[in-house]
């Protein structure tokens, strides 16, 4: 299974607020979707950390990657496809999730997918799930942003967020330099 960012699901927007050093309890706030159009269309992922290291250590393998959230007829029900540029290929999927409260779920390949998004910073997606594929379990923590880019001060809040969560702290980021795998949804449209 490729732990590429097939774990988003409800992609969304907000922003921490303006405390000067917000605790753990702050930094891991759910994010509660007001307005769902806000977590549609195109993410570019930007950095994230796997656990156990083994799966850690599977995210060097991705160059670049993106996501994309549609709704379907089904209010429930959203559709996430993606393009991860890894082992010198591109490699795309698409998998239906399941959103209930919080909550959203999924399976992929073998792997039974929850998650939620956490609170992070304006124009960003925090993703962090768990799975569970026949007896191995793992986690992620994932961030998206629409413009491929991050501020600095956003990747400090970051690191701060993985260490509340007990995530390895040298974790992976995308450097802004390698191509995005070519979208031919875009083409359609």
């Amino acid at each position: 299974m490729g732990p590429f960012f097939v774990t988003f699901v409800l992609l969304a927007v907000t922003s921490l607020g303006t405390a000067s050093s917000p605790g753990c309890e702050e930094l891991l706030k759910p994010f509660v979707v007001e307005n769902p159009q806000v977590v549609f269309g195109k993410w570019i992922y930007m950095m994230g950390a796997g656990d156990p290291i083994s799966y850690h250590k599977a995210l060097d393998s991705l160059k670049s990657s993106w996501i994309d959230v549609t709704l379907t007829s089904d209010s429930q029900t959203v559709t996430l496809r993606w393009g991860d540029r890894c082992f010198g290929r591109c490699i795309y999927g698409e998998v239906n999730a399941t959103v209930s409260g919080l909550s959203t779920t999924f399976r992929k390949n073998l792997s039974d997918h929850k998650g939620h998004l956490l609170q992070t910073c304006s124009d960003c997606l925090l993703w962090t799930d768990t799975f569970r594929n026949v007896d191995f379990t793992g986690r992620n923590l994932l961030l998206f942003t629409r413009s491929g880019k991050v501020d600095p001060k956003d990747v400090e809040i970051f690191k701060k967020q993985l260490q509340c969560l007990n995530f390895p702290q040298n974790f992976h980021s995308y450097d802004g330099k390698i191509e995005l795998c070519p979208d031919d949804n875009e083409n359609t449209e």
